[in-house]
């Protein structure tokens, strides 16, 4: 019983042990289904490769100074830092990531049938949407941060430049799109800009000129004034003829600790300094008014033209048309309208050139030569997916061949 146990155990022993000539010899008596299975998994596999791989392009689209476009500054001397600061910049990312913002674009510019646009869209409705696409760029990173051992203050790291990438079907699709994306991002940062500032910027004006209302009304009353106090001086004056030589002796004011002294005729040319510069306040008010005048109405037409565009390139190359216009009817001559006229050109010269001339793609759109999976690659896991695929079926059937008897008793 016991050498019988034993043999039993060797037995099983036996069976549970790897031979390897075995399971060469298997594999050779099936070399056939074997070279089969792997060329049709590796055809399919490749197959699949080439369908979904894509030729990927990108650019970096650097932004050409301070924007939105710095006004004035605190310190004359000082520039303004390169870039959009991160508020600034996740208002306007938030607007050109949503599909709304794209489709209002491609409607603008008549882009419905490029098929480039088309498939922008699936991505834009996609649930990653495309913030792996545009990516910031910033002039620090964390890392350069710890190695310049300096804390990087937030005016300095604005966002200085777009990281734009794209994988297309072909070469000139990849290329193409990301150059339309770059116009696309700086056409939405344009069209939020100027449409904040032409908004409200008609409302503002009308504000800066009832104030100068009151300006006036309060420097009238002041000349009025002044005029009432020049009337009575120049007939104190006439009556003292001599009060001029005896300033000493002109009480103005007294008070317990000390006492004023002024000639009448001192007090009168005073009033009459004060007068002039009450004049020049009113002068210098009308004026303004003017100006801001010719202004609300460039504003209120520009606005206009807000609301029935919904790009910003179109809305900035506009404004030239609607200054023509404006002034056409106006004496160029004054140099009261000429400033001002002088002035929106200046700003829309500015603003051009920030944003349509300056604004470009230092790098890229890269034109890819080849896609973004090397074919040695693909063809090297796709022979060994298939041969993997063809072992595991050859072993898969002697299995089934060796247990089926068992598994039906």
């Amino acid at each position: 019983m016991e050498k019988y146990g034993s043999q039993k155990e060797n037995i099983h022993h036996d069976e549970d042990e790897f031979d390897m000539v075995e399971f060469i010899g298997i594999l050779w008596r099936s070399r056939g289904l074997i070279i089969g299975g792997t060329i049709i998994v590796t055809a399919l596999c490749m197959s699949g490769a080439l369908f979904f791989d894509k030729y990927k392009s990108d650019g970096f689209l650097q932004f050409g100074g301070a924007i939105p476009e710095q006004k004035s500054l605190k310190d004359k001397d000082a520039e303004p830092a390169p870039g959009i600061t991160l508020s600034d910049y996740k208002r306007y990312s938030a607007a050109f990531s949503t599909s709304e913002r794209f489709t209002e674009y491609v409607k603008q510019n008549k882009l419905e049938n490029d098929s480039d646009v088309i498939s922008l869209r699936k991505d834009f409705a996609s649930r990653n949407g495309i913030g792996k696409i545009i990516e910031p760029v910033y002039p620090y990173t964390k890392l350069d941060a710890k190695e310049l051992l300096s804390d990087v203050k937030e005016g300095d790291n604005n966002v200085i430049a777009l990281h734009i990438s794209y994988a297309a079907d072909t070469p000139e699709g990849a290329q193409h799109t990301v150059a339309l994306l770059g116009k696309y991002a700086i056409d939405t940062i344009i069209y939020m800009i100027y449409s904040d500032m032409l908004r409200f910027k008609s409302a503002d004006i009308s504000a800066k000129i009832t104030k100068l209302d009151n300006t006036i009304i309060e420097n009238k009353e002041k000349l009025e004034l002044f005029r009432r106090k020049g009337a009575s001086l120049k007939k104190i004056v006439g009556r003292y003829p001599d009060s001029s030589s005896e300033a000493s002796r002109q009480v103005v004011s007294v008070t317990e600790e000390t006492a004023r002294y002024l000639s009448p005729a001192t007090q009168l040319m005073t009033s009459e300094v004060e007068s002039t510069e009450a004049d020049e306040a009113i002068y210098k008010a009308k004026r303004e008014q003017i100006q801001y005048r010719i202004l609300t109405e460039y504003y209120d037409r520009a606005k206009t033209l807000v609301d029935s565009n919904k790009s910003g390139e179109l809305i900035l190359r506009g404004l030239e048309s609607i200054k023509q216009s404006v002034f056409k009817d106006k004496d160029l001559q004054d140099e009261t309208i000429k400033q001002v006229y002088n002035q929106i050109s200046i700003e829309n010269e500015k603003a051009t050139n920030l944003y349509l001339n300056k604004t470009r793609f230092i790098a890229g759109p890269s034109y890819p030569e080849h896609r973004s999976t090397r074919l040695s690659i693909a063809l090297g896991l796709s022979l060994l997916a298939g041969l993997l695929c063809s072992i595991g079926l050859v072993l898969g059937r002697k299995w089934w061949r060796d247990n089926s008897l068992k598994l039906q008793g």
